[in-house]
Order: C-alpha cells, then structure tokens, then sequence
C-alpha cells in the first residue's frame, strides 16, 4: 500500500515514458573469457517520464503531489496511459483470479475467470496479483481456453506467497514508485511555460 493517497496526477500525460526493467545480477569473467552470471531472483522497473512545456495550470499539480513525497521518502501509486493498459483486443470481462496458489519465487502461475478463448495478456503486458502491490509481466500472450483457464508465465518472479482465489489486476495496473532523486528541478519560463522530467522507480 502507497505511503501517499490518490494517484500521481496524469490528467496531462507524460509525452514519453521511458521503461526500465533492473535485475540485480552479480557477473564475474574467468581469464579465458567465461562468464558466470548469478542473479538475486528479484527484479523491478524505473520509470522517467519526460514532459512537453505545459502551461502552470498542468503542471502545477504534479508539482503540489510530489512535494508530498519528501523527495523518495513517501511512496505513491502511478497508472500511465502509455504502460498500464492491456493491449489485448479481446480481453476478459471477468476478474481472472490464481488457480491453486504459488510459492514465492515462482514464474508460472494458473489462473482461471478469465472467459471462454480471451486474450488475457499479450506479451508484454504488466499486470499485479491483488494481495499485494508488486507489478510482474507476462512473458508471452495468454489466450484462456474454453473453460476461460490459462496458464501465465511471467517475468519478476513472484515476491511471496499467493494463496488460490487471489484476484488479478491486468489492466489499470497501478505500479506503486518512490522518487529516485531527492532532488527534483522544474524549469519555469515565459508566460508560466515549465518543463521537468521525473525519476522514479517500484517499491513494495
């Protein structure tokens, strides 16, 4: 759950969003040139969204939420027009929900609900398990089958246990973010024009 409450404003819209993924890995090269790679089994984005020059009205309101956040002391939530949003063309109408559970550390997960032969997630798709505020994303399309059952594989393998019947969020994905710096800079011109980008990047 995000320190802040409401949503970071995007009632003007970052006019690029630049993606992230980071996984933590540890790389070490043998003399003849042999790599070894160990990863830390975890995995989270970082987002900087660039803005075009926006009058005072649109900006200011970012400006008023994130003086909140104290720099990356206080989380918030953020849903992106451009990232957030399934790409599906057929999408379940139902809440699909997870089949059986999973372990901590799991890629896979069955998932049910979903509707007869819908494409549940296309590859790429970010998506989040209701009990909890990590967002994962799908590795592959997922169409349900005539039962409305799928199997989802999914990178960012999940950070704890999930229990059968916990719902999925796979459209509106909320990714909830801290600031990365704690310093932010507005450029404010003529007329009121401001310009900024802003780093952030997940927690949960």
């Amino acid at each position: 759950m995000a320190d802040l409450a409401g949503y970071y404003p995007v009632t003007t819209a970052p006019n690029e969003v630049e993606v992230r993924p980071i996984t933590p890995t540890q790389t070490t090269q043998s003399f003849s040139g042999k790599t070894r790679r160990t990863g830390y089994g975890g995995q989270f984005y970082e987002m900087k969204l660039n803005y075009a020059p926006m009058t005072a009205l649109q900006h200011r309101p970012i400006q008023g939420f994130i003086a909140q956040a104290y720099g990356p002391q206080l989380s918030f939530e953020v849903i992106l027009p451009q990232v957030c949003y399934s790409a599906s063309e057929n999408p379940p109408s139902t809440t699909p929900s997870v089949v059986g559970g999973l372990n901590k550390g799991a890629k896979t997960v069955g998932i049910t609900n979903c509707g007869a032969n819908k494409t549940v997630l296309v590859g790429g798709d970010f998506f989040k398990f209701n009990d909890h505020s990590k967002v994962y994303q799908a590795t592959n399309t997922i169409v349900s089958d005539g039962s409305g059952n799928a199997t989802l594989y999914f990178a960012g393998s999940a950070v704890q246990d999930i229990a059968g019947g916990v719902g999925l969020t796979i459209t509106a994905v909320p990714f909830t973010m801290i600031l990365t710096q704690q310093n932010q800079s507005f450029t404010v011109g003529a007329g009121g024009i401001g310009s900024f980008n802003m780093e952030m990047r997940e927690v949960w």
